[in-house]
C-alpha cells in the first residue's frame, strides 16, 4: 500500500464528533435530477461518497451466477483511455480509495479522498462507471483470482453450512445462487454478460447516494451530475419473488471428518419494513445477538462451556427474512447444545424477555448506536442504508426513539408471534453421532464441494 493511500485511510478513519452529534441529513438534488443525501462536516479534509444500485447478484442471470462479484473486481481495472495499470496508479497518486461489492439486494459502490484530489476522484468514479475497459487479461486475472477464492473456500466447514442451509430455505429462489458463482458460472461469464449487467442495473432511477464529509450542497450538486448523469435514465431489473425462509423443523447433517462441528439453526423471520422490526430486533438482542450478555451465550456458552462462542442475527434481505444462530463447537457436544437452544428459543417464546433483560438491550442498543457514526466512511454507509431501507432522512434523529418505544408487552408480543422453537431449521457440518442427532438428511462434504467445483 502507498505511503499517501495509508495517509488518506488514517484520516478516514479519525473520529469525527462534529459529524456525529450534528446529525442534520441534506437532502442535495442536483441540476439534473440526481438526489444524494449528505452530512456536511469539515472537521477533516476528506469526503466518503457510498452509493447503490438496486438489485444486487440476485440479478445475475442463470448460468452466470457471480456476475456481479465478477464486476465488482473489475470496474477500476481500467476505464476511458487509462489501462489497469494507469488507472491504479492515478488511484494511488491521489490517495484516493474506491471498491465496489455485490450484496443480495443491491450492488455497492465507495470513493474516499481528500478534498485536495475530490475532482480527481470523481472523475475516475465517473469513467468507473460508465467507460469500463473488460480488458481480456484483466478480466481472466480477476476471473482466476475468484477461481482460487472459490477453490479456498469451498469444504469448509462455514461454506458447507452456508451451502446445505441455502439449498434447504432458498431452493430455486435467486437467493439460493452463489454470490460467487461456481466454477463453471464463472467460467461462463462473457464480456456481454458483464455489460448487460451494468446497462440493466446501473440507472439512476435505481441509484441511492450517501455522502459525509467536507462538501458543501452547492459543490456536491455539481458533482452530482459530473459522475451520474450520463448512466441511463432508467434500469431494467428482473422482478424478484418474495420468499418465506423457511424449511420446516429438520436436522441435515453434512458429513465432514474432524473433531468440531459447525452448526446453524433457522427459522423465517421479517422484513426490514415490518412494523414489529423494533420489537424483534430488541429481542434478538437478547437472545443471542448481545454477546456475552444474550441467553445463548450464557447458558450455552458460560454456564456449560459447550462452546466458545454462539449468536443469533436477523438477516433482512428485501425478499424474505430469517432468524439465524450459529455455533462452533466439538462433535461430542451439538446434541447438548441444541437442547438447550431448543429449550432458551421455548422459553422466550412463551415467556419473553425479563423487565431487566428489556432494560439492559435498550441501553446498550442506543447508547452504542452513536459509534456508527463516527467517521466519514460510516456516514456515508448509513446514509444509503437509511434510503435502501425507506428508513427516512431524519432516521438518525428518530432511531434510538424506536428502540426506547419498545415495551415489555411489545417484546414478549413479538417473540410469542415470531420465536417458532418447534419449527426449527438446523444444519450441522462435522461428524456427531447420528443416533443423538437422528438427521432428517445426511449429505456428503466431499460431494457438495465436487459440484461447485464442476467445471460442467
Amino acid at each position: 500500500m502507498s505511503r499517501p493511500l495509508t495517509l488518506l485511510i488514517a484520516l478516514i478513519l479519525v473520529h469525527l464528533p462534529a459529524a456525529a452529534a450534528a446529525t442534520e441529513v441534506q437532502r442535495v438534488v442536483s441540476p439534473g435530477g440526481v438526489e444524494a443525501w449528505l452530512v456536511e462536516s469539515h472537521e477533516v479534509p476528506v469526503v466518503a461518497v457510498s452509493f447503490a444500485f438496486r438489485g444486487g447478484n440476485s440479478q445475475d442471470s442463470e448460468g452466470r451466477e457471480g456476475t456481479a462479484n465478477l464486476l465488482s473486481l473489475l470496474l477500476d481495472e481500467g476505464a476511458g483511455e487509462l489501462d489497469s495499470a494507469a488507472f491504479q496508479d492515478q488511484l494511488n497518486r491521489y490517495a484516493i480509495y474506491l471498491s465496489f461489492d455485490d450484496g443480495r439486494d443491491e450492488f455497492y459502490g465507495q470513493i474516499y479522498t481528500t478534498v485536495e484530489h475530490a475532482d480527481r476522484a470523481f472523475d475516475l468514479l465517473h469513467l468507473a462507471l460508465t467507460e469500463p475497459r473488460f480488458e481480456a487479461d484483466a478480466i481472466e486475472r480477476m476471473r482466476a483470482a475468484v477461481a482460487s477464492d472459490i477453490r479456498r473456500q469451498v469444504g469448509t466447514p462455514e461454506w458447507l453450512a452456508a451451502r446445505a442451509w441455502s439449498d434447504m430455505v432458498f431452493a430455486d429462489h435467486p437467493y439460493g445462487r452463489s454470490s460467487r458463482g461456481t466454477m463453471a458460472s464463472l467460467q461462463a461469464i462473457t464480456v456481454e454478460d458483464l455489460r448487460a449487467y451494468m446497462a440493466d442495473t446501473f440507472a439512476r432511477d435505481n441509484l441511492v447516494i450517501g455522502v459525509a464529509g467536507a462538501i458543501t450542497a452547492e459543490e456536491l450538486a455539481t458533482q452530482l451530475d459530473a459522475v451520474f448523469q450520463d448512466l441511463p435514465a432508467t434500469a431494467d431489473l428482473r422482478p424478484v419473488p418474495d420468499i418465506t425462509i423457511d424449511a420446516g423443523a429438520t436436522t441435515t447433517l453434512v458429513r465432514r471428518d474432524g473433531a468440531q462441528s459447525t452448526v446453524w439453526v433457522s427459522q423465517p423471520a421479517l422484513t426490514r419494513d415490518d412494523p414489529d422490526y423494533y420489537p424483534l430486533f430488541v429481542v434478538n438482542h437478547i437472545l443471542g445477538g448481545g454477546g456475552f450478555g444474550s441467553r445463548l451465550t450464557d447458558q450455552i456458552r458460560t454456564a456449560r462451556g459447550l462452546t466458545y462462542g454462539v449468536s443469533s442475527s436477523l438477516i433482512t434481505y428485501e425478499h424474505g427474512g430469517a432468524l439465524l444462530a450459529s455455533s462452533d463447537l466439538s462433535n461430542a457436544n451439538v446434541q447438548e447444545a441444541l437442547v438447550v437452544l431448543r429449550g432458551i428459543w421455548r422459553d422466550m417464546a412463551f415467556d419473553g424477555p425479563t423487565a431487566e433483560e428489556l432494560e439492559d438491550a435498550v441501553t446498550y442498543l442506543t447508547g452504542s448506536f452513536p459509534l456508527s457514526l463516527t467517521s466519514t466512511e460510516s456516514i456515508a454507509d448509513l446514509l444509503v442504508a437509511m434510503q435502501v431501507e425507506s428508513l427516512g432522512i431524519d432516521y438518525l434523529d428518530r432511531r434510538n426513539d424506536h428502540i426506547r418505544a419498545v415495551t415489555l408487552e411489545d417484546a414478549r408480543a413479538a417473540a410469542a408471534a415470531y420465536l417458532r422453537p418447534d419449527q426449527l431449521t438446523v444444519v450441522v457440518v462435522g461428524d456427531p453421532n447420528r443416533a443423538d442427532l437422528r438427521p432428517d438428511a445426511v449429505l456428503d462434504a466431499a460431494a457438495l464441494a465436487a459440484e461447485e467445483l464442476a467445471t460442467n
